[in-house]
């Protein structure tokens, strides 16, 4: 399996509107983060693009979803599907087939 790797560029102030207003701290996460976006998702998913931006809590990771020029900012439970090696999937909680460690093109490797 192959990731998608559609990029995106959210509208340069909705990440940080977004983040302010759900009380999320903007200088935990990367600049470079907030301005561009890859999905991580397999390449034949279904529904929007997704790439992770950040862990807000042990059950709890702040995602970006997109579809064209639309972008959502999420809060989603991790994946938790353990791989053959112990390693769990770094995706979300209910995404499409296709866990990350079965992805053949490492995106953060």
């Amino acid at each position: 399996m192959r990731h998608c790797n559609q990029p995106g560029r959210p509208p340069r102030d909705e990440p940080a509107r977004h983040l302010r207003v759900t009380g999320e701290d903007l200088a935990e996460l990367p600049p470079h983060e907030l301005s561009y976006v890859t999905c991580e998702l397999e390449a034949t998913h279904d529904g929007p693009h997704a790439d992770h931006l950040g862990e807000i809590d042990r059950d709890t990771q702040l995602w970006v979803q997109w579809d064209g020029d639309r972008y959502d900012f999420v809060r989603l439970a991790p994946c938790e599907a353990p791989a053959e090696d112990g390693d769990a999937c770094s995706l979300f909680a209910g995404h499409d087939p296709g866990h990350s460690w079965e992805m053949r093109d490492l995106l953060h490797g």
